[in-house]
């Protein structure tokens, strides 16, 4: 029997790792860009462009069609995301916002 599939985002870090994944945070806030690793309780992402506003915003919404589309943009070189800040994370090409938006 093969065990339950896990919320926990750094226990599923092997399926992001260096690959373009989407944070939606707390604070809505969305991040586009590379996973890099977990260190002290945050996630560390490099290469990516920071939104204003989750999911259900539909700029942000617009933002990533286009990134999926495209690539993403990065504008800033590395960031910390706390992990109790994380409220969804998910690779790119799998459009967890479509999920979401209305």
């Amino acid at each position: 029997m093969e065990p339950a599939p896990t919320s926990d985002p750094q226990k599923r870090l092997a399926l992001f790792h260096g690959k373009t994944c989407v944070v939606e945070t707390r604070d809505s806030k969305t991040y586009v860009g590379r996973c890099s690793r977990f260190e002290n309780e945050q996630l560390i992402m490099v290469d990516l462009d920071q939104l204003e506003g989750d999911f259900n915003r539909p700029e942000v919404v617009q933002y990533l069609d286009a990134a999926l589309d495209q690539g993403h943009w990065p504008r800033t070189k590395k960031v910390f995301i706390p992990k109790a800040d994380i409220t969804q994370m998910d690779l790119l090409v799998n459009t967890p916002w479509r999920n979401r938006a209305s």
